[in-house]
């Protein structure tokens, strides 16, 4: 939070007796991530008045395995990022993610893997297999388990869940999936590029719509499709190659300046920009009253005794608790207005402030989950 958006914030917290936690963000990537970040997205996240920090895994980093896991990315764990190792990034990692660096509390995590991703081999065969090759059924095995919620893979002696799963036992955090960019038009052919769309085409299409109506009220997640913003159509010279402006006819797949410019207006500082539209969405969830704890919003087996003060009666003073809560941030917040991004105005960006106090309220309930190795 930034300015008196954040002493209000912060005053709204402490009188409520929660503890005060920054709202960061973590964005898992290698080279197309680290140019976009350098051309523009950095400054565009850090302008956030939800977002206090913005925090990188990738080539290089070091996280350590959460207690009870294996260091199954090896010594070094941000030099992997393709699609296959996300099951091992969210079941053996995710604790230590959620607050890399160790003084961070990353209510967003975003994942992307690179280019080379998006050259999928074949169609595959069902049921798939996520630690696999790139084919259309392995990708779709990293989200969703064949035999229905909550049964897991075994690989190394270990049970992995498939992606949806951990997302769901993770209410507190908003998970971002950023689709992995188009290839040049020289570096795959017509049919794996045609497939790389297919998938992305069901991760947002049918997957998304399929977790948020199991789901329904949570929406944690999200999905940029970064290949959609870059690649050319189906039926075209090149079909679904990066786009000849964003580079696609030289010999390197890397997203160009145009490009980066691009992604940054339809994710962080355009109108409506896809960021605000998840992270209001995601703060709603609370307000609508999925509060983590509660019913389907925990993993199974799991629970979280009530604290001093809460239980039956809860949810009409909690609802007013919040009413005041918000109140008071958008109070404070609006003595000062920060110019407006994107055409967004000032009544947004207390929207945008009052689901911070709401995902406050998230991350001191689910807490405990949190902690779960």
């Amino acid at each position: 939070m930034k300015s008196l958006e954040r002493v209000g914030l912060f005053v709204c917290l402490v009188l409520s007796g929660i503890s005060v936690q920054a709202d960061d963000l973590v964005f898992i990537h290698h080279s197309v991530g680290q140019n976009w970040l350098d051309h523009s997205l950095r400054g565009a996240l850090e302008a956030k008045a939800y977002i206090d920090q913005v925090n990188e895994i990738t080539y290089g980093t070091v996280v350590l395995p959460d207690t009870g896991r294996p260091a199954s990315l090896d010594a070094v764990p941000g030099d992997s990022t393709d699609m296959n190792t996300w099951l091992l990034w969210f079941n053996d990692y995710k604790t230590h993610v959620q607050s890399y660096p160790s003084s961070s509390v990353n209510t967003i995590v975003m994942f992307k893997s690179c280019f080379p991703n998006s050259d999928t081999t074949s169609d595959g065969t069902e049921p798939g297999d996520p630690f696999g090759d790139l084919t259309l059924a392995n990708l779709k095995a990293l989200y969703r388990h064949p035999g229905g919620a909550g049964r897991s893979y075994g690989a190394n002696g270990q049970f992995y869940h498939p992606l949806e799963d951990v997302f769901a036992a993770n209410p507190d955090t908003l998970f971002i999936a950023v689709t992995s960019p188009p290839l040049n038009n020289s570096s795959t052919d017509n049919n794996a590029a045609h497939r790389a769309r297919l998938f992305n085409n069901w991760l947002k299409g049918t997957w998304l719509p399929a977790y948020n109506a199991a789901h329904p009220g949570l929406k944690n997640v999200a999905v940029f499709d970064l290949f959609n913003e870059l690649a050319n159509g189906d039926g075209v010279s090149h079909p679904n190659r990066l786009k000849s402006i964003y580079g696609g006819a030289t010999d390197d797949s890397h997203p160009n300046d145009a490009a980066n410019a691009h992604l940054t207006a339809v994710f962080a500082t355009g109108a409506n920009d896809f960021i605000d539209t998840a992270w209001t969405a995601f703060g709603n969830a609370v307000a609508e009253g999925e509060l983590p704890g509660e019913g389907e919003l925990q993993p199974e087996g799991e629970g979280e005794p009530a604290a001093e003060g809460e239980g039956e009666g809860e949810g009409e003073s909690g609802t007013s608790w919040l009413q005041g809560c918000v109140g008071t941030a958008a109070t404070l917040g609006n003595s000062t207005p920060k110019p407006p991004r994107g055409g967004a105005g000032g009544d947004a960006l207390m929207l945008l402030s009052a689901t911070a106090v709401m995902v406050a309220v998230r991350t001191r309930k689910a807490r405990a989950v949190r902690q779960q190795p």
